[in-house]
């Protein structure tokens, strides 16, 4: 378990990668099956009808329940994009969640995402790196963004 978090100032950005790639590493072709790698780090993935907030929450990860939940009704790119998301949550910033679980116990990914947050800014960026990790798109990196969305199995706005 990592540190304690009492206030996140920045994005750690480079224990970010560190974490992504060691999720990654094991994989040698993408697509990075996501929620395999979620669920055999303890946390199910369940996808959900969110009624009414649907067009508002992408997702959200509930550390008590050990449990990621994603809009059922998004498309399926932008799932794993919100599974990855919320995983980010929950590989690093389940400390602070046992530490002030009432300060941290719910966090909604919303469809329009605020950039300001170094949370959000840590799971975005674990996300990105965990789904397209450096070393299987430097080989593909000059083909058509179109391509290596369809490789990596996200959306182009991803790539």
């Amino acid at each position: 378990m990592q540190a304690v978090l009492s206030k996140l100032d920045r994005p750690r950005y480079k224990k970010v990668t560190e974490v992504a790639d060691s999720l990654s590493k094991p994989f040698s072709v993408p697509p990075i099956p996501v929620i395999d790698i979620a669920e055999n780090n303890g946390v199910d993935v369940v996808f959900a009808n969110f009624g009414d907030a649907g067009n508002r929450v992408a997702g959200f990860c509930d550390f008590a329940a050990a449990k990621l939940y994603v809009n059922a009704n998004d498309a399926v790119n932008r799932q794993t994009f919100t599974i990855a998301h919320e995983f980010g949550h929950w590989m690093l910033h389940r400390d602070y969640f046992y530490s002030k679980p009432d300060d941290y116990s719910i966090l909604p990914r919303f469809q329009s995402v605020g950039r300001s947050d170094p949370f959000e800014q840590e799971a975005n960026d674990f996300a990105a790196k965990l789904l397209v990790p450096s070393r299987l798109l430097l080989p593909v990196k000059d083909a058509p963004v179109s391509e290596l969305a369809r490789i990596f199995a996200v959306s182009r706005m991803m790539m």
